[in-house]
C-alpha cells in the first residue's frame, strides 16, 4: 500500500483528470502495490472501473491526489485504520488455501469500497465509512477469532504435554527406589537431593500446564491484533515454555535458597522442595502468571545488582 501519486505513465490517468474533493486516488493493487489496469487519459473519472475481484488485488493503492496539498486529518487516520485492517485479513487468509482466498476476497472488497466511500469522490464521508470499518472488524473477530484461538491453544497445549512429560517421568522415577542405590549415590556425589530435584521436576511441569492456562485466561476477549499475534512479546509457543520454564526455575532456586520468601495462603513456597504437591501449584501459578514474572525478576536482579559497589 503506498501514498504515492499515481504514476503519470503513457494511457495512464493523471491528477489533472480528477476533480474529486477526496484527498486519496483509491485503486487495486497486486502484491508489489502497484495498480491493476489503471485508467487511461481519455476516460472521465465517472467512468473508472475498479476491479476488486481480480485475484491479483491484495492490496489497496492509495495515491493522493495533486490537487491536494495535504489531506484532512480524518481521512489520513481512516486510511491508515484501513490498512491495519488489511494487513490482518492478509495475514489470517491468504496463507489458508482456496478456502482463505474466497473469505479473503470478501473482505477485500469490502474494505475496498470503504476506502473509496471515505476517502475519493465529490462527497467522500470518512465517518459513515469508519462506522462500517468498525462493522468489519467485528465481522471479522466474530468469523474467526474462535478458529484462532483454539488452534493457538492446541499448539501451545500439544507443546506443554510434551515438554512436561520428561519432568513427569523424571519426579516418577526419582520417587521409585533404585537397585543398589546407583541412583542415589551419583545424586550425593553431586550433591543434590533427591526429593528436592523431584519437586523441581513437578514445579517446571507445573510451569508449563500454567502457561497453557495463561493464555485461556486472559484471552477471553480478542481484538484484531490478537487473529495474528498470540501475544505482545511475539514468542512462539516452544519459546514460551522454555522461557517461562527457566524463569520459574529462577525463582525457585531463590525461593529454596531463602533469598526472597513468598506465602501462598499459610504456606511458606519455601516448603515447595519437600511438599510435592505444593511445588507442582507453585510451578502451576507461576505459569499463569509467566508474563508478570520477567519484570519481577528483573526488577529484583536490578536491586541486587546495584547493590554490588
Amino acid at each position: 500500500m503506498t501514498t504515492d501519486l499515481l504514476p503519470a505513465a503513457s494511457g495512464q490517468a493523471t491528477p489533472d483528470t480528477v476533480t474529486d474533493t477526496g484527498a486519496f486516488y483509491v485503486w487495486p493493487a497486486d502484491a508489489k502495490g502497484e495498480p491493476i489496469n489503471p485508467p487511461d487519459k481519455s476516460q472521465k473519472p465517472a467512468d473508472y472501473r475498479p476491479n476488486p475481484g481480480d485475484d491479483r488485488a491484495v492490496e489497496i493503492y492509495f495515491g493522493l491526489l495533486d490537487s491536494v496539498a495535504s489531506p484532512a486529518k480524518e481521512q489520513v487516520e481512516l486510511q491508515v485504520e484501513i490498512e491495519k485492517v488489511l494487513r490482518v485479513v492478509q495475514r489470517v487468509f491468504l496463507s489458508a488455501g482456496k478456502q482463505g482466498a474466497a473469505k479473503f476476497r470478501i473482505y477485500y472488497t469490502r474494505l475496498f469500497y470503504v476506502a473509496q466511500v471515505g476517502l475519493q469522490g465529490a462527497h467522500a464521508a470518512p465517518e459513515v465509512a469508519r462506522a462500517a470499518l468498525a462493522q468489519i472488524g467485528s465481522d471479522l473477530l466474530e468469523d474467526e477469532a474462535g478458529r484462532v484461538k483454539n488452534a493457538h491453544l492446541r499448539t501451545l497445549g500439544i507443546y506443554a504435554g510434551l515438554y512436561s512429560l520428561p519432568f513427569l517421568l523424571a519426579y516418577v522415577l526419582l520417587c521409585l527406589p533404585s537397585p543398589g542405590g546407583g541412583v542415589e549415590h551419583y545424586l550425593q556425589r553431586l550433591q543434590i537431593d533427591r526429593v528436592w530435584l523431584g519437586c523441581f521436576a513437578l514445579l517446571w511441569a507445573g510451569c508449563f500446564h500454567g502457561v497453557w492456562l495463561s493464555y485461556g485466561i486472559r484471552k477471553n476477549k480478542f481484538v484484531l491484533a490478537d487473529l495474528v499475534t498470540a501475544d505482545d512479546d511475539l514468542l512462539v509457543p516452544q519459546i514460551r515454555l522454555l522461557f517461562a520454564g527457566l524463569l520459574t526455575c529462577a525463582v525457585g532456586l531463590t525461593i529454596a535458597l531463602g533469598i526472597v520468601d513468598v506465602k501462598l495462603g499459610t504456606l511458606s513456597l519455601a516448603d515447595f522442595t519437600h511438599v510435592p504437591a505444593l511445588a507442582y501449584v507453585a510451578g502451576l501459578f507461576f505459569g499463569i502468571g509467566e508474563l508478570a514474572l520477567p519484570a519481577s525478576i528483573g526488577s529484583r536482579a536490578s536491586t541486587l545488582a546495584g547493590t554490588v559497589k
